[in-house]
């Protein structure tokens, strides 16, 4: 009996340590149902902060579901090594993992929306912490559910990876480029469609260092627009734009970043 008790009582004082070890996971100054769920998929580990300097801005209302225009600016954070964002009551909510290893931390994208969501974007740090910022939109509903507008196309197949892309010269150290990619971003929610949506998107500076790194996930919008600030030096140089899809469609093409002095 006694050896009983001190196995019961190591037991709790384990649970006892564990419990205090874990982390505090702040209210959401949003209310999302969905909080506490999106910290344990997408935020597994680190402090979790709410912080002004992550500025995420999306409309209050939504006049396309389908197409959601959300800008994500960390700028005022040092040492940004990962910005993952998520659509809380989405079917399938992430949306996005940007590493941004040679540019700014901000962001341009498109999201679908299901229905109306509260949209977290987590920040980390190179100190391990999430700094959070966030926005709620209403939408009307369908937006992950409702076949991409390709599908009306017999022939969507022969643009499919299309691109238009152009960067201009913000000042002496970083451009702002924009790209475009026709591709259906297909969630595998609607009737009859398999998933099919690009998943990589790498820039490379032409020594083939990383500039940015993107993990895109279903909710992105069909015909995926892109806006990202790579940091670079004075002189003209070419950036290298590579992904794939979830087939196994892979697309590449150069990008001309103008000189300083050509401002």
């Amino acid at each position: 009996m006694k050896q009983w008790l001190k196995v019961v009582s190591a037991l709790c004082l384990a649970a006892a340590s564990t419990g205090a070890l874990a982390r505090e996971v702040p209210e959401d100054p949003f209310q999302s149902v969905m909080w506490q769920a999106m910290v344990e998929r997408f935020m597994p580990e680190g402090d979790i902060v709410f912080d002004d300097r992550v500025k995420v801005m999306a409309p209050l209302s939504a006049e396309n579901q389908f197409h959601v225009p959300v800008t994500v600016d960390a700028t005022e954070l040092d040492g940004v090594e990962e910005i993952i964002a998520v659509a809380d009551l989405n079917p399938i909510p992430l949306v996005m993992n940007f590493r941004p290893a040679g540019a700014l931390p901000y962001i341009g994208f498109r999201l679908k929306l299901q229905q109306t969501s509260p949209i977290h974007v987590g920040v980390r740090t190179a100190d391990g912490v999430w700094h959070v910022g966030g926005a709620v939109v209403d939408a009307a509903g369908g937006g992950c559910t409702t076949a991409a507008a390709a599908h009306g196309n017999s022939n969507w197949m022969q643009t499919l990876g299309e691109t238009r892309a152009f960067a201009i010269r913000e000042n002496d150290s970083n451009a702002r480029m924009t790209l475009r990619m026709r591709h259906p971003m297909d969630t595998g929610l609607a009737v009859g469609i398999p998933a099919f949506y690009l998943n990589e998107l790498t820039i490379s500076n032409e020594q083939g260092g990383a500039i940015a790194e993107l993990d895109l996930y279903e909710p992105v919008s069909e015909n995926p627009t892109l806006t990202i600030k790579p940091q670079v030096g004075r002189e003209k140089m070419i950036l290298r734009v590579s992904s794939r899809d979830t087939e196994g469609n892979t697309f590449s093409f150069p990008l001309d970043i103008p000189a300083a002095n050509e401002l």
